[in-house]
């Protein structure tokens, strides 16, 4: 199977190559005008090797290969006179390791009839569609003077977060095959967006809108999280495949609909010194909210009292629908360079009246199949960028870049008896402030060909955290060679149960054993692991 995956992906690759050839060696011409074409891309490996044993599966899982992925990358640009025309292709391929195999065999013991993933468990990981092939595709042009407009897949980023974000609403991201750790161009699911930008010089600004007029498919919307039950899905689900039980619906709920259009406008300018945005967004919630089926049999079961719908009936009877409603957004950014203190201020805030949370059943199997409440929503995030002159006691080459950023979302008006969680199974009650706090330093080396970082995250309001510290070497023009060590610590550890799955007295709860306690970073205090990249850039 792996052998026969690799030869699809290299007769795909070699016809993308001739083209390309074709595409650079042709004189194209139009009218007097030269056509002019560029191709980039690169081939990049990914390797992950866990530090910690996993009690859901059985044996030692600690040095087990838990990640082998392939990525190649095609960056396509055409010239045509006043056209500039975009087209970027990705190719995902992984290999099934021995632990992915694992949490397959237990994702079908634990679900009806042992089918749940069988044959398909790679799916979520690795290229498996057209639409997902062509990642982005779009063309620039100008109307008229001051008017520039883009039209076509793309991604449009407003705002500056990096671990969380706060403006950056317009797409939703894909977190499956690896949680946290990768940049945000590489998650970010790209939309078909009608986009325009039009300068005004009188007003030192310009006005960027957007309309997603409904044309992308259902998975184009909102974030998806390894729910599947692979190897980011938390502790201790891993190897409970939720969508046996439930499903994703996008596209026939009163509370959001992928056929709906979606928009926004967002004025940017300066004021003296100071940049700043004002923006307004009627978008999707990047998180899924479960949508609980009240009309199965689940009410009195799993420890479940109490179900209310929201929008349409689920039309997954036997747990429910995860859907993504429309929320609007109001959202002010501003920064600018303090010279008191040599260092790059930003700022961003965001409300979002009404924005829904699952809640209730906290004691049950099902913690948030309550329903859902929604609640007044602001979150802050303040950064500041700085270079420190570290050249003097670590000998870099040139002053390294540092950024402390502080991420708070406010519950407005939260009631501890409101029972909100952070998300549906997960039963830690989710309090009126939810801070983090991420530190990020580069260092660099040898005219910047050997480059350490270290990155570093705590939750302040419910303890817990991660460090990554990582080494990057790049070798001439094309090669880079990146090696990180991914570090969880948390605050109140989980206890799942101390038995294997389909081990000896132990008796298979399909939903997993209860988790009531445990918040974001201690769901995954035991996925300490090593993550290497090969990447050949061309």
């Amino acid at each position: 199977m792996f052998i026969r995956n690799y030869t699809n992906i290299l007769k795909i690759v070699g016809l993308i190559m001739c083209f390309s050839g074709w595409l650079i060696t042709s004189p194209v011409q139009a009218g007097t005008d030269e056509w002019e074409f560029n191709v980039s891309g690169y081939l990049r490996s990914y390797t992950g090797v866990l530090l910690d044993d996993n009690d859901e599966t059985q044996g030692n899982d600690t040095w087990e290969i838990n990640m082998a992925r392939g990525t190649f990358l095609l960056d396509f640009d055409a010239y045509t006179g006043p056209l500039s025309w975009k087209l970027i292709t990705r190719y995902d391929l992984e290999h099934k390791t021995d632990y992915l195999s694992e949490l397959e065999r237990l994702t079908e013991l634990q679900s009806p009839g042992g089918t749940a993933t069988s044959g398909r468990y790679l799916d979520q990981y690795q290229t498996d569609t057209v639409q997902e092939f062509f990642r982005e595709y779009y063309v620039d042009f100008t109307p008229m003077k001051n008017v520039d407009m883009r039209i076509g897949k793309q991604q449009l980023v407003w705002g500056e977060s990096d671990f969380f974000q706060a403006m950056d609403l317009v797409h939703g991201f894909d977190y499956r095959w690896r949680l946290f750790f990768e940049n945000n161009e590489d998650w970010r699911k790209p939309l078909f967006l009608i986009n325009t930008v039009i300068d005004v010089p009188k007003y030192n600004g310009s006005l960027n809108t957007f309309v997603r007029p409904g044309l992308d498919n259902k998975e184009a919307i909102g974030s998806n999280f390894n729910i599947e039950g692979g190897r980011w899905i938390p502790h201790p689900y891993r190897g409970v495949d939720f969508t046996a039980f439930t499903q994703y619906n996008a596209y026939e709920n009163d509370e959001g609909d992928q056929d709906d259009p979606t928009y926004g406008a967002r004025w940017t300018g300066n004021a003296g010194s100071i940049g700043y945005s004002v923006a307004y967004m009627h978008v999707f919630n990047p998180a899924p909210i479960m949508n609980p089926a009240v009309n199965s049999g689940v009410p009195g079961a799993f420890g479940v009292t109490s179900m209310r719908q929201y929008g349409n009936v689920a039309e997954n009877q036997v747990l429910g629908d995860w859907v993504y409603p429309i929320i609007n957004v109001l959202g002010f950014s501003v920064n600018g360079y303090s010279q008191k203190i040599d260092s790059t201020l930003s700022a961003e805030f965001t409300w979002t009246p009404d924005k829904p949370f699952n809640f209730g059943n906290l004691e049950s199997s099902l913690p948030g199949w309550g329903g859902v409440k929604e609640r007044d929503t602001i979150a802050i995030m303040l950064r500041i960028d700085k270079e420190l002159k570290l050249g003097k006691w670590l000998k870099t080459n040139r002053p390294s870049l540092s950024s402390i950023q502080l991420f708070d979302t406010w519950i407005v008006n939260h009631d501890k008896e409101d029972e909100i969680v952070e998300f549906a199974s997960f039963g830690a009650k989710k309090k009126e402030h939810t801070a983090y706090l991420t530190l990020f330093t580069l260092l660099n080396y040898k005219r910047d060909t050997i480059n350490p970082s270290l990155v570093v995250g705590t939750d302040l309001s419910n303890g817990g955290g991660f460090v990554i510290p990582a080494l990057e070497v790049v070798v001439g023009d094309g090669w880079r060679f990146k090696a990180e060590a991914n570090l969880w610590w948390a605050s109140d550890e989980k206890e799942p149960s101390g038995l294997k799955p389909g081990g000896a007295g132990d008796h298979l709860n399909p939903l997993g054993t209860p988790e009531n306690k445990a918040s974001f970073f201690d769901w995954f205090a035991s996925d300490n692991q090593l993550v290497f990249k090969v990447t050949r850039q061309y």
